[in-house]
């Protein structure tokens, strides 16, 4: 589909300094612990007292990150809001589990409830911006931002005027969680700094992660970087097929691995995905730098929105942070950005974004 999205603004709010981006990485925040929770940003401003009380810290960083988008982009109520996650607000799922145990089905809140579901977000976000228009979540493990930016080119694609769109994705990291995704090994078995992740690549498992990334998209190039022109998933590819999806998308867009002036690479430190990322990398044209992003962010369903946020940062700044570069390419522009995210289950997603700009 070559409907393309324009990103007006994005916000994320992260275990890195990304709520303001003019202090990412300043410093880089690191952790020892095999997980990385995402750093605290003033939701008063957003979000009323009395509701802030009754609220897990995914809902308040949602709604925030996706205000907050919002603002910087000048829009005050969006045409559609659309979101993608894999897990909701796994905080208030567990507590809401705790309770039915604890007072044996009787007597409970439905506050834990009604905040667990996966729209919980969405819903907020409709209320204070008074959105009646197109609200829709898509829960689909590692695919959940992906299938929402495919419906947001599909519902662009229809409009006949400008529109914007809110999109984003946001997952939460618990305890109960971290101990269950480990039991099934998918965390590193030894404590390790979280930024030297990479450098463990001879061993299984990654370290965990979570975040919330949200994004202004526009069919209208206004005040835009960059644009998306393509999202592919891919469900646990071989390699052969990997490369030659890239091929295909790059063909479709007019593009060979030359024009490629950054990857944008999701390896997540596991020795299992080797088959999928060496090739990848190996594949690369000289021209390429290869920067990655899961030693800051750390693992987990919608990591690949931390990865749409550094895109649209690297576009905006006009410069690559040494803190993110894996291999250093030649080509000194950055026109074309491919994103390439593989996830611990070695689902890809494979995003092409490009400058908007002369």
């Amino acid at each position: 589909m070559k409907q393309l999205l324009y990103i007006s603004a994005a916000c994320s709010i992260s275990p890195q300094h990304t709520y303001d981006a003019e202090n990412f990485l300043r410093p880089v925040v690191t952790s020892d612990s095999s997980k990385l929770y995402s750093l605290d940003a003033d939701y008063s401003k957003y979000i009323s007292p009395v509701a802030i009380r009754r609220m897990s810290r995914i809902l308040k960083q949602g709604i925030t990150a996706g205000m907050k988008c919002l603002e910087d982009a000048g829009v005050k109520t969006p045409d559609a809001i659309i979101i993608g996650t894999a897990r909701g607000s796994v905080t208030d799922m567990e507590n809401f589990l705790k309770d039915m145990i604890n007072m044996q089905e009787e007597a409970l809140t439905p506050t834990g409830f009604i905040q667990s579901t996966y729209n919980s977000v969405n819903g907020w976000l409709a209320m204070l911006t008074k959105c009646t228009g197109y609200n829709q979540t898509f829960v689909h493990r590692g695919f959940s931002l992906e299938l929402c930016l495919l419906d947001v080119q599909l519902l662009l694609a229809e409009a006949t005027e400008t529109k914007h769109i809110l999109a984003g994705g946001f997952d939460e990291l618990t305890e109960e969680y971290f101990t269950i995704r480990n039991k099934i090994g998918h965390y590193k078995d030894h404590p390790l700094d979280s930024f030297s992740l990479l450098s463990h690549y001879h061993t299984p498992g990654s370290i965990a992660g979570e975040g919330a990334h949200f994004f202004t998209l526009s069919n209208e190039n206004k005040n835009a970087a960059c644009a998306i022109y393509s999202v592919k998933m891919l469900q646990t590819p071989g390699s052969e097929e990997l490369q030659s999806s890239i091929q295909g998308l790059l063909s479709e867009n007019g593009l060979t691995n030359e024009d490629i002036d950054i990857l944008v690479c999701g390896m997540n430190g596991d020795s299992r995905n080797h088959f999928l990322i060496d090739p990848l990398i190996a594949g690369c044209s000289g021209n390429t730098t290869i920067v990655t992003f899961k030693q800051l962010s750390g693992e987990y369903d919608t990591a690949s929105g931390f990865g749409l946020w550094l895109t649209n940062y690297l576009f905006t700044h006009r410069q690559v942070p040494a803190e993110l570069i894996y291999k250093q390419g030649a080509s000194d522009k950055i026109k074309n950005i491919l994103i390439c995210n593989v996830t611990i289950a070695n689902c890809v997603a494979v995003i092409l974004v490009k400058s908007a700009r002369p």
